[in-house]
């Protein structure tokens, strides 16, 4: 018959091995960050976001996603893209999906960007002025709301190679006003295309990946004088 001396010890074992076996089984799955203290960020986020909201030229419509300009621009820079841009889409004209770049702007205010570049469109042409003015106003309104430190950049229509329209530039002047109001930045920067069937695609308005390539110089050159680095 076991002494008490001996059935104390071997209880004290059973009660440590009881213990811990329970912690094991309620041990978290993953990490839990303690109260008050921020998670670490996601690695993409080592690099500084760019979010682009356009039209096809900014989507790269036949072209390969790494060919467009803001994808270009991004390389330049070691920036992270999210390429929002909606082909046939403006701040009025609906694009392929029925998306304006009202829908782009919902999903921008869900990212956490450091940079946000915003095309005047050609698909704006034919809208209403007052309409493509208020919406231009509502939408940088609201991402500079959002975003107070971002540097928001305006950019003038791409073109193709044939002359613009007179309602071109018009769209062009709601735009710069919209991002300079706001504090942004707007570059304009001409019709490099106009001219150069050679750098464009059978349609004669998208860029192929020649004339993507030279859109995305063009706005290098007028960026770097404003200090925009990686």
């Amino acid at each position: 018959m076991p002494t008490r001396s001996r059935l104390i010890v071997v209880a004290a074992v059973a009660a440590a091995a009881i213990a811990l076996a329970g912690c094991s089984a309620v041990a978290p799955t993953r990490p839990v960050a303690a109260e008050g203290t921020p998670a670490a960020a996601p690695t993409n986020h080592a690099k500084p976001q760019v979010i682009s909201i356009g039209d096809s030229i900014a989507f790269g419509k036949g072209v390969r996603p790494d060919e467009a300009w803001p994808a270009l621009i991004a390389a330049q820079h070691g920036w992270t893209l999210t390429n929002l841009a909606v082909s046939g889409s403006g701040f009025v004209k609906p694009g392929w999906n029925g998306d304006t770049y009202r829908q782009q702007v919902d999903t921008a205010l869900g990212l956490h960007p450091d940079y946000i570049l915003v095309v005047a469109t050609r698909n704006d042409r034919d809208q209403n002025p007052a309409l493509v003015t208020s919406s231009a106003d509502e939408l940088l309104g609201e991402l500079r709301n959002a975003f107070p430190r971002a540097r928001i950049i305006g950019i003038t229509t791409v073109w193709g190679a044939d002359q613009p329209p007179a309602t071109v530039a018009t769209v062009n002047g709601i735009v710069e006003k919209a991002v300079t109001d706001i504090g942004g930045t707007f570059l304009d920067i001409g019709y490099p295309l106009a001219g150069h069937p050679e750098l464009v695609q059978a349609d004669g308005i998208h860029p192929n990946a020649a004339g993507e390539r030279l859109v995305a110089k063009t706005i290098e050159d007028r960026l770097a004088p404003l200090g925009v680095t990686s």
